[in-house]
């Protein structure tokens, strides 16, 4: 491509030329050939090949001289894509170099285009371009800087810069291969002559010359054309910041800038030079400052100096100030700088406090413009008046989120202004810095502010630098080796031992270590920075108060957000900075201004008033700073609907700054922690205050409402994230002491517990709450802390108090392992104790600091006897915690009443001692073998002295008693001390002495009995079934009944059963547990005496099989019969006047229900595990008794519980011996007996549905055994019974018997399946019964509520079935009307199959009754032929009205199953057929019953309605006026719903009238058939015959309807196929035939309807064929 641009270059320059220069034509023609003799491959090798030609460049040389445009353009051109290939011919730069100079006055193109190439021949020639060579091409192109052209000239400046960075970069270059270049020249220095290189060498003349430039004096090296300062000061700006490395290493440069720069650049800060010169100067400096401190320390000594003095208002401008400020900013983000330059000038005797006089200057600046900054008491938001809304936004967000009346009201004084008052990051900061303007001409405008937010910044950048070198140097940093022999470092800075050597290491106490307090950086002589530590730290102890003074300015001036965190931080890290150097002056100060920043000012809070009522958090026990308190308080201050009071406007708040500042301390205490000693009561004494303040915030109402949801939303927002920092903080603070050492913890300890001293202290004489009445007053005054100065009304010392108590309470909770393992004077135990009782025993002090003094020992108590303790320290650990358990309760027990009353606060500090005895016990209670009888003495205290004198003379004296009142001092006294009562149930009864066993279920009775906690006594009630199991591990049961063997009455047994519990007898107690158990269950409250009742039975369950027979009986009748008799006085009882309500009923009858069924597992359990149960007859027969008086009741839910213990009792027994034959009549006499007192129902209106349920499954568990010994009368009384629970059963609600039977309706049917049916009389009463259910649908009124018995019809049928196919060869269900009825009840749901709508899932109750006729008659029609007599018709007449039932369909709509039921029907009618037909022919039969099935079959043969008088009277004559017709029709008939059936039937009239040629036998009563079937078939086939007749000859050409005609066709087709019976047709008067008799009958009819069809084809060849066959039939008589 290169190659081709040159020919068509060359090729312009021969064509342009060839008139007006033959030299440069001869040239280009000569080069032209040369080029294309070259053999081009690539273009590497074709710029080599180039390059060994030096003529080939001549013709581009040549037009360069000749100065032509055109010429020039063409060769520069050339020549720029030569040089960037690297194919100009070395030995010829000179010249063309000269040949560029020559066209530097050419087009803005060629000068452009030179402009390229010279980079490109510096760059590719770099050993040619040197010297001269290199001076020319820097000639070159300053020249072209001076173009006119815009563009040139810029690029020229910029191309100059390169070549000058190029030239510089050669000596990087060189510098690596050091070794290999020789010296080629000696140049002076600041120490004598040193060799330089060659790249060096151009490269110290280029940076001489252009400082000489800089200075206006005559260049040596490059003849630069005149250049703008500001290009000179940008070039030597790019090599300083390019190659600082350069400058640093190679002394001919360094003596340049000692020497040229920085003199220009000193004197320039000293004149008024132009905004861009001085920015150039300001820029170089700040570089030389940063790279070459050390190399020039006495010129950047004076040049920082005249830096400190710009920065006064009157020695320059601002402009000049803010570039001042903006290098300071720099050089104090660089930790290394700041601390160089204070090493090298402040701490230098002799030398300018450079940093010093610079912080006085910010200290100056800061106060400079107190309106400017918004300087006031306290720091607000910053606002521009400028901007209306801006404003008004920003004042309420002030207003909302910091002190109401300081912030916000005295920001900003000077109103008239216009110009933003504050600093802020949107009108205070430039969008780029005044030092980077270097496009503009002129300074740019500035805010007012500007040079304030530079001072602000430089603060911080100080602060974060120091922090930056200090804090990484406090970190402890182990080696390998040292972390083998770590366990030795364990050490207190004393020297000893960090712990006991009987101590073990628990994981919150392993860092209780010197390691734990960061390292001092002073301590680090061998550090390789140690000298810079120490500058650091003289840097801190020197310079502090002018960073305090400026930051304390900042603190209170107005800020946004950004600076104002900004500035916290810096405090933060310039106190840490302090601390950690271990300089408490310092840190102190710092911290006092963060405390004051944090909390509000003093003048505001000394008129602090009394609120109305104590705060909230007061009272409580949660401590400082939590979030519920916090968002209260943020809600408060955005509370749009209230005004505020007088006094809610002069109340102090915390805002999010003060939030910050308190953060901001409380992380610095964190990371000081170990080594703040005695500055431990600023932080704690802020954030009492704060504490205070938030309560008063929250108490006082609310502020001036802020305008804009917005605001409202941000604030909330805001203050609601300060507020979770602040309380993380806090929890972290106090998190960190666990890893403090014991010295350092006992510091912190002692300064909160100085804070309660001070409440106390000066809390006055029988003041123990402050007073509610009232308007808020100024109250006497009190200093509250030495660091705020703020003195409070004494109402806030309840709020210290309770503050203090709260953070000494969490610092225990974390290091309540140091506590335990430590001495008590070491670890800070003795000053806990003693503080802490002294405070809850002072009357003078408010109730919830005496209470959350004590709750906080009893927590310690606990939470120490909790942990772990080795076994040696066991006893000393445990005298400890228990002797400050003891002074405290023994102090409240001293100073009741005298009437036996408590305080309230004594009660409430006595609860929180019992709760945490209850503790020890729990890991004590094992290692207790003595004072239990103390203990259970103490637990008895909770009752009043009148209820335990009652109980203790009150003897139970009868087997059912009622349990008594017992009443306590205080509830929660109770449930404290019954909490420990569990306790030793649960874990410690094997501590328990046994003669206190019978105390401890007194005790248990009484909390039992209790009314005041449900739950309580419910739990006491489990809690004998534990002291059961653990007596009956201790004793043996078996002496059970030589306890009472003396006595047999219950009371004795019961009193004898006391007497010897008390005496330590175990199994009396495991019986008195039973018999207090059974006190229980006549408790007035449900939910107990069924938990008794159960845990009786389970105590039973556990213990059965280790009972012998008399034991149990012992039990049995002790216990259980005495529950059952205590249960029937109370249920004979509430029924009385005055009668109990329904509900305390119902809960009765459900404890009863309890009672019985435990009574039943407890039996049944007997009989399953105790082999001889002999006994038991006579117990169940006088158990029987007493059930049987439930029925007096009237009550069926009593009902119910008796049947089913019944029901349960005998399904365990396993034969009829097992209990006695007489108990078991006994029990079938006391279950019929049930409905002997049926009158008392009415009395009692409840749902006898489960009464009934239970009922009819007692009787299937009473006919298992009894069986063989009741009688066929009883059992039939008893199934009667059933049948009436069935009857009388009430509705289900929610629940339908339509597809499934009910509960009760299937144990019915059960037990009816169940019985025997061999005695006499049960299969007729069984088939009666079974057949009545089978009716109850249809009986019962549809509108009334109550069962359906749809479902318990189609089981009764399927029974029926059953018992009728097992005594089918019975004769008596046959003559005494059982199967008679059987039929009856089915015939009613087939008849009514479509007038009866409920019939369920299918099969629906008529096909159910259908089927079950089909297979009743199946089974017994082989036994109904034999029958004779009066018994016969009656049968045969409902077999009749069965096939008349499912042939006919009384339909008054179509339903949607008519064409499945209408098959099933003609199914189920074949099936009929083929079993009556010839039975029903019997003669033994009478006729009209034949004929009653035949008009069955006719009528239901009918397709059509017919017509009034259509149809003779069927029963008498139905051949009457047979040929008459009536008038014809013209319209369609209805057609039967069910065509099939009609013609099914049709067709078995025409089947009884055929002639069979069959069994003889079957001949008499097939012509009995025939004879009683064939006068209503021809009635029948006339019935078409004469329909078309009358109507053919109306309709005309109209069709017939179908239906019709299909009759038609089919009736005549039938009768031509039809061969008679003989017999059953009388012969016609002069006409003999033997099968046609019944045409002869219908001739006439045939005849007129064949005259009426003869235009109707089809009908008129059938009447044709009728005729033919009449006609061959017809004879003539004899005579």
């Amino acid at each position: 491509m290169t190659a081709q641009i040159l020919a068509a270059e060359l090729g312009n320059l021969i064509q342009d030329s060839k008139r007006k220069n033959a030299e440069l034509k001869n040239a280009a023609e000569k080069a032209l050939q040369d080029l294309k003799s070259l053999s081009v491959t690539s273009e590497a090798q074709l710029s080599a090949d180039l390059s060994r030609r030096p003529h080939f460049i001549s013709p581009f040389l040549i037009a360069c001289n000749t100065r032509n445009a055109k010429f020039g353009s063409t060769a520069i051109s050339c020549l720029q894509r030569l040089s960037v290939s690297k194919a100009l011919p070395r030995e010829r730069l000179t010249e063309i170099l000269d040949a560029l100079k020559d066209c530097v006055t050419l087009s803005h193109d060629v000068q452009l285009k030179i402009l390229q190439i010279l980079p490109s021949l510096v760059q590719n020639y770099p050993t040619e371009v040197r010297g001269d060579a290199l001076a020319t091409v820097l000639q070159i192109c300053s020249a072209l800087q001076n173009a006119k052209n815009f563009a040139v000239s810029n690029t020229a400046a910029a191309t100059l810069q390169q070549l000058v960075i190029a030239v510089f970069d050669r000596v990087a270059t060189e510098d690596d291969k050091s070794l290999e270049i020789p010296a080629v020249t000696d140049v002076p220095a600041d120490d004598g002559t040193i060799s330089i290189r060659p790249a060096a060498h151009d490269a110290l003349k280029v940076f001489n010359d252009l400082n000489l430039l800089l200075t206006g004096e005559k260049t040596t090296f490059v003849r630069f054309s005149p250049l703008p300062s500001t290009t000179t000061l940008e070039v030597i700006e790019a090599i300083l910041s390019n190659h600082a490395k350069i400058m640093a290493t190679h002394a001919e440069q360094t003596r340049v800038l000692r020497s040229l720069l920085m003199p220009t650049i000193i004197r320039s800060l000293s004149d008024r030079l132009s905004f861009p010169i001085t920015l150039r100067i300001i820029r170089i400096l700040n570089l030389l400052i940063r790279n070459h401190l050390t190399l020039m320390p006495s010129e950047c000594e004076i040049a920082l100096g005249l830096l400190n003095h710009m920065l006064d208002p009157e020695a320059s401008s601002s402009w000049k100030r803010a570039l001042c400020l903006e290098v300071f900013r720099g050089i104090y983000s660089d930790s290394r700088l700041l601390l160089q330059i204070y090493s090298h000038f402040d701490e230098q005797e002799g030398k300018k406090n450079i940093f010093g006089d610079n912080l006085a200057s910010f200290v100056r600046l800061a106060t400079e413009k107190p309106a400017v900054i918004g300087l006031g008491p306290q720091s607000s938001l910053p606002v521009n008046r400028n901007d209306g809304k801006n404003s008004a936004s920003n004042q309420a967000v002030a207003e909302a989120g910091a002190l109401a009346g300081v912030i916000g009201g005295h920001a900003n004084e000077n109103n008239g202004s216009n110009h933003p008052a504050g600093i802020s990051t949107q009108w205070s900061n430039l969008k780029t810095p005044c030092i980077e303007h270097l496009d503009k001409a002129e300074p740019p405008p500035m805010p007012e502010t500007y040079i304030y937010s530079l001072v602000l910044t430089c603060i911080t950048n100080v602060s974060e630098s120091l922090a930056k070198f200090v804090l990484p140097l406090t970190v402890h940093h182990e080696t390998k080796s040292k972390r083998k022999t770590r366990p030795e470092e364990n050490a207190t800075p004393g020297g000893e031992p960090a712990h006991p050597p009987s101590s073990r290491k628990l994981s919150r106490t392993q860092s209780f270590r010197k390691k734990t307090i960061p390292v001092n950086p002073l301590s680090l002589e061998e550090h390789p920075a140690y000298a810079y530590i120490q500058t650091s730290a003289t840097l801190v102890a020197e310079c502090w108060p002018a960073i305090l003074a400026t930051c304390s300015t900042f603190l209170n001036a107005a800020l946004d957000a950004d600076y104002y965190r900004a500035l916290v931080r810096a405090i933060q890290k310039v106190t840490q900075v302090a601390g950690l150097l271990v300089l408490p002056t310092p840190r102190d100060a710092f911290l006092t201004t963060l405390a004051k920043a944090a909390v509000p000012s003093s003048m505001v809070m000394a008129n602090v008033a009394s609120p109305k009522s104590p705060p909230a958090e007061q009272t409580g026990s949660k401590g400082l700073l939590n979030v519920d308190s916090l968002v209260n308080q943020a809600a408060s201050a955005l509370d749009k609907n209230r005004r505020p009071s007088y006094e809610a406007s002069h109340l102090p708040t915390l805002g999010a700054r003060n939030l910050l500042c308190l953060r901001a301390l409380l992380n610095l205490a964190i990371a000081l922690g170990p080594t703040l000693r005695s500055a431990w009561s600023i932080v704690f004494e802020t954030l009492q205050v704060a504490d205070l303040v938030m309560a008063y915030s929250n108490q006082g109402g609310q502020r001036t409402p802020v305008s804009g949801a917005r605001t409202e939303a941000d604030v909330s927002e805001k203050i609601e994230t300060e507020t979770s920092a602040v309380q993380s903080a806090a929890r972290r603070l106090f998190e960190s002491t666990a890893d403090f050492p014991n010295e350092s913890f006992v510091e912190v300890l002692q300064a909160l517990c100085g804070l309660i001293q001070t409440s106390s202290d000066n809390t006055p004489s029988g003041e123990q709450t402050p007073s509610n009445t009232g308007r808020p007053k100024v109250l006497h005054q009190r200093r509250l802390g030495s660091v705020s100065g703020m003195t409070l009304s004494t109402d806030a010392n309840s709020r210290d108090s309770a503050f203090a108590l709260n953070k000494i309470g969490e610092l225990a909770g974390l290091n309540e392992e140091r506590l335990a393992s430590y001495p008590p004077d070491d670890s800070g135990w003795d000053v806990l104790v003693t503080e802490l009782v002294h405070y809850s025993a002072n009357h003078r002090n408010a109730t919830q600091s005496r209470l959350l003094a004590a709750d906080i020992l009893c927590r310690t108590v606990k939470d120490i006897a909790q942990s772990s303790i080795p076994d040696e320290e066991r006893e000393e650990v445990q005298v400890r915690i228990l002797s400050a358990l003891e002074t405290q309760i023994s102090s409240l027990r001293e100073d009741d009443n005298g009437d036996g009353s408590f305080a309230d606060a004594d009660v409430r500090i006595h609860q929180i001692a019992l709760a945490a005895l209850k503790s020890v016990i729990e890991q004590c209670g094992e290692s207790l073998i003595a004072g239990w009888v103390s203990v259970f003495d103490s637990l008895s205290s909770v009752y009043s002295a009148t209820s335990s004198s009652e109980s203790d003379n009150t003897a139970s004296a009868k087997l059912v008693s009622i349990p008594e009142v017992v009443e306590v001092i205080s509830k929660t006294l109770a449930r404290t001390a019954f909490g420990t009562v569990q306790l030793i149930c649960s874990d410690f009864l094997a501590a328990v002495p046994d003669t206190s066993l019978s105390t401890l279920l007194e005790l248990l009775l009484k909390f039992s009995c209790q009314q005041e906690d449900l739950n309580m006594s419910l739990t006491a009630v489990t809690f004998f079934w534990n002291v059961s199991d653990f007596l009956h591990a201790r004793s043996d049961l078996s002496q059970l009944p030589s306890l009472a063997s003396a006595t047999t009455n219950g009371d004795d047994v019961r009193q004898t059963i006391k007497t010897k519990s008390k005496e330590g007898i175990a199994s009396a107690l495991w019986l008195q547990v039973l018999v207090d158990l059974s006190t229980i269950t006549t408790d007035r409250r449900a939910e107990l005496r069924n938990s008794a009742i159960h845990t009786i039975q389970r105590i039973f369950e556990n213990y059965v099989d280790q009972l012998s027979p008399d034991a149990w009986m012992l039990c049995l009748r002790s216990v259980l019969f005495g529950m059952v008799n205590a249960n029937l006085s109370v249920q004979n009882r509430i029924r009385t006047d005055p009668p109990a309500t329904d509900d305390e009923i119902a809960a009765w009858n459900d404890t009863t229900k309890t009672v019985l069924h435990s009574i039943s597992k407890s039996i049944s359990m007997y009989m399953d595990k105790v082999g001889d149960a002999s006994s038991l007859g006579h117990a169940w027969a006088d158990l029987l008794d007493l059930l049987q008086q439930y029925f007096d009741c009237g009550s069926h839910a009593l009902g119910a519980s008796v049947f089913t213990i019944i029901t349960e009792v005998l399904s365990r027994v396993g034969n009829a011996q097992t209990v006695g034959i007489v108990p078991l009549r006994k029990t079938a006499t006391v279950w019929k007996s049930y409905f002997e007192r049926r009158e008392l129902w009415h009395n009692n209106p409840e749902d006898n549905q489960q009464a009934f349920i239970t009922y009819a499954a007692a009787f299937k568990a009473i006919y298992r055994l009894a069986d063989k010994f009741l009688k066929s009368e009883d059992l039939i009384q008893m199934l009667r019974n059933l049948e009436a629970c069935v009857v009388a059963s009430d509705e289900i609600p929610y629940s339908s018997d339509v597809d499934n039977m009910t509960t009760l309706q299937t144990q019915v049917i059960e037990c009816f399946s169940l019985v025997h049916t061999e005695s006499e009389g049960l299969p007729e009463h069984l088939l009666r019964t079974l057949s009545s259910f089978g009716t109850l649908p249809y009986l019962r009124n549809m509108e009334q509520r109550g069962p359906t018995f749809v479902a318990l019809a189609k089981a009764s049928m399927a029974l029926l079935h059953t018992i009728v196919t097992k005594h089918v060869s019975d004769n008596e269900i046959y003559t005494n009307g059982a199967l008679l009825a059987v039929l009856t009840s089915l015939e009613k749901p087939i008849r009514e199959k479509y007038l009866w709508h409920r019939e369920g899932k299918s099969p629906t109750l008529w096909q159910k009754a259908t089927l079950t006729a089909v297979a009743v008659l199946e089974t017994t029609l082989s036994h109904i032929k034999e029958l004779e007599g009066e018994a016969l018709r009656p049968i045969w007449t409902q077999i009749v009205a069965i096939i008349n039932g499912v042939i006919r369909a009384q339909l008054s709509t179509y339903p949607f199953t008519l064409q499945k039921d209408e098959s099933f029907d003609i199914s189920t009618f074949t099936q009929l057929r083929s079993l009556i037909t010839i039975p029903l022919g019997s003669p033994s039969l009478p006729d009209a019953l034949r004929r009653t099935h035949a008009r069955n079959l006719f009528e239901t043969s009918l397709l059509h309605a017919p017509f009034d008088g259509e149809i003779p009277d069927l029963a008498s004559s139905p051949l009457q006026n047979l040929y008459e017709v009536r008038l014809g029709r013209t319209d369609s008939p209805t057609c039967t719903f069910r065509p099939n059936m009609t013609y099914t039937t049709l067709t078995e009239l025409f089947a009884l009238v055929a002639h069979h040629d069959g069994i003889a036998e079957e001949r008499p009563a097939r012509v009995k058939l025939a004879q009683a079937a064939a006068p209503y078939l021809i009635l029948r086939c006339a019935l078409p015959l004469r329909a078309y007749i009358a109507d053919h000859p109306l309709r005309g050409r109209m069709p017939q309807p179908e239906s019709q005609r299909q009759e038609l066709i089919f009736v005549l087709r039938e009768l031509r196929r039809l061969e008679s019976e003989p017999a059953s047709i009388p012969d016609a008067k002069g006409v003999k035939s033997q099968f046609g008799k019944h045409l002869h009958r219908l001739y006439p009819l045939i005849v007129r309807a064949l005259e009426v069809s003869r235009g109707d084809g089809e009908v008129f060849g059938c009447l044709a064929k009728l005729m033919e066959r009449v006609g061959g039939e017809f004879g003539v008589d004899s005579e």
